[in-house]
């Protein structure tokens, strides 16, 4: 089956075995969940999310009993969700140094749980500690990138106890995942060089190996910002236009609402190869991001829209690898993948409006 079939079909026949083997192999893995402070009641019903990432796997999974948003969301990310996840307030984020939180206003909401996700290291397990122990809140955190998304829904869903939801969003994970193990697969010796540009000039980047970026490597996409200038690698840091200059990247994505049509106007930026071929691409960024921030599952749908940027540069002779002879970024076809995730992982009403900067 060619790489549109597989697209279109979602995956579904063809890597049934695969699925099935990766949920074994996931059943026998360590828990990405950590536990803090006391045990969780069955089927909580008030969870306070401390991150945007958290937010948004507890919206997917238990919209019901997500207390809030840790920060606001615009009138057009809103209409873009359940009427149950449209109406929820600020509540503030927990965060060390960046917490806009109290203990005091955390205790006025009254919840029974509070839940982290993303990759957990020492200081997120010692405010996990902390906040557990000053509340008496039980505090879990979800470790993991996309590529164990599968498995913190499962998880999670247990926790919350929603098990039938979070098998029928892990499936859809599990899906993607399958999908993009395809795409890097075929990437071979030729990967597509990328380029993340984010802030207000481009200028900053997800070097290899972040979360940020993550989502260019997992489609086996080579992330240009790989070595030189003293980057940082595994984060989040500027570049200078010497050093894109040097990299010349094939494509730039970025989710930076309107910068993808200010970088093609830029003269100092014409000499790269992605502006001179028009491949510079303005990532979807409602109701949540598709493949930067915030960095949770709600960039599912960003690997199946890159699945369709890279066969689009493939018919356009950019990449070595064949592919069906039409681009699909903008196609009809695709934008009813990108309802239907919608739909299942936010509730998203059939009637909704959907604004410019909710497709591509």
């Amino acid at each position: 089956m060619r790489r549109r079939g597989l697209l279109a079909a979602g995956l579904l026949a063809p890597f049934a075995g695969v699925l099935r083997c990766a949920h074994g192999a996931q059943a026998q893995a360590p828990s990405l969940l950590s536990p803090f402070g006391p045990a969780v009641v069955p089927r909580p019903g008030r969870v306070f999310a401390a991150g945007p990432p958290a937010a948004v796997l507890v919206a997917a999974l238990a919209p019901q009993a997500l207390l809030g948003w840790p920060q606001k969301l615009t009138d057009e990310a809103r209409g873009m969700l359940s009427t149950t996840l449209a109406g929820l307030p600020v509540t503030g984020r927990l965060a060390g140094r960046g917490s806009t939180l109290s203990i005091e206003a955390l205790l006025a909401l009254q919840p029974d749980l509070i839940v982290d996700a993303g990759t957990v290291d020492e200081h997120y397990r010692s405010t996990a500690a902390r906040v557990a122990q000053q509340t008496g809140i039980p505090y879990v955190l979800v470790d993991g990138r996309l590529a164990q998304s599968p498995r913190q829904l499962r998880e999670l869903g247990q926790w919350l106890g929603v098990p039938g939801r979070a098998e029928a969003l892990a499936r859809y994970a599990d899906e993607t995942l399958a999908l993009a193990r395809h795409y890097r697969a075929q990437a071979g010796r030729r990967p597509v060089a990328a380029y993340l540009a984010r802030g207000v000039d481009g200028l900053e980047t997800g070097w290899a190996g972040s979360i940020n970026a993550e989502l260019l490597e997992l489609m086996g996409m080579r992330n240009v910002a790989d070595s030189g200038g003293g980057g940082n690698l595994g984060h989040v840091g500027q570049v200078s236009l010497e050093q894109l200059l040097n990299w010349d990247p094939e494509l730039i994505l970025t989710q930076q609402p309107g910068l993808a049509a200010q970088l093609l106007q830029v003269p100092a930026w014409r000499s790269l190869r992605a502006v001179r071929s028009r491949q510079v691409l303005q990532v979807p960024y409602l109701p949540f991001g598709w493949v930067d921030g915030p960095p949770g599952i709600n960039r599912l749908i960003g690997l199946r829209w890159l699945a369709a940027v890279l066969d689009g540069l493939a018919a356009d002779g950019v990449a070595a690898d064949a592919a069906a002879p039409e681009g699909p970024v903008r196609s009809v076809a695709f934008e009813a993948q990108a309802r239907h995730f919608c739909a299942l992982f936010y509730g998203t009403p059939d009637d909704a409006v959907w604004p410019s900067g909710a497709l591509p």
